[in-house]
């Protein structure tokens, strides 16, 4: 009997150093972050241009660059997590992103408010660049979320 006991505490251990070495790796280097929000600025910034064809060209650049990104974690981690299935910080990342998603969209409401309605030329550059920014840092928060979650848990 006492040795089940020591087997199990030997193996809840050993799940839970694995778990904050999954933790560790799962962290993206600084610069993913970077060149995500450098990425999603750009795409947003070229509503500015109004032309369809800069548009369509921002937005291939934008879908080649962020799989060009994915593809990247998967090599550095060795797996890929979606921030909409986190087992157990599930709750607090869905209403991160639910409150990113608001933020996200009325800021493109005013942006394009400006841009397309006032004729405010750049002001989807300027939203760009915000929006960009809150992007890399959502990123690394969120993630930051998920390892926290799971080094917590047992």
């Amino acid at each position: 009997m006492e040795s089940d006991e020591v087997d199990a505490g030997t193996q809840l251990a050993a799940l839970q150093a694995g778990r904050a070495a999954l933790a560790d790796r799962l962290v993206q280097p600084w610069w993913w972050d970077v060149t995500f929000g450098l990425l999603f600025a750009g795409f947003i910034s070229s509503y500015s241009f109004h032309s369809i064809w800069v548009i369509a060209g921002a937005l291939a650049v934008f879908a080649v660059g962020v799989r060009a990104l994915m593809a990247v974690y998967r090599r550095i981690t060795g797996t890929w997590w979606d921030a909409r299935k986190v087992g157990p910080v599930q709750g607090r990342v869905e209403r991160a992103l639910r409150r990113l998603s608001i933020g996200y969209f009325a800021l493109l409401a005013i942006g394009g408010a400006a841009e397309f309605l006032l004729d405010v030329r750049g002001a989807m550059v300027g939203v760009g660049v915000v929006m960009g920014v809150a992007a890399g840092l959502s990123s690394r928060w969120v993630t930051r979320i998920y390892v926290a979650g799971l080094r917590s848990e047992p």
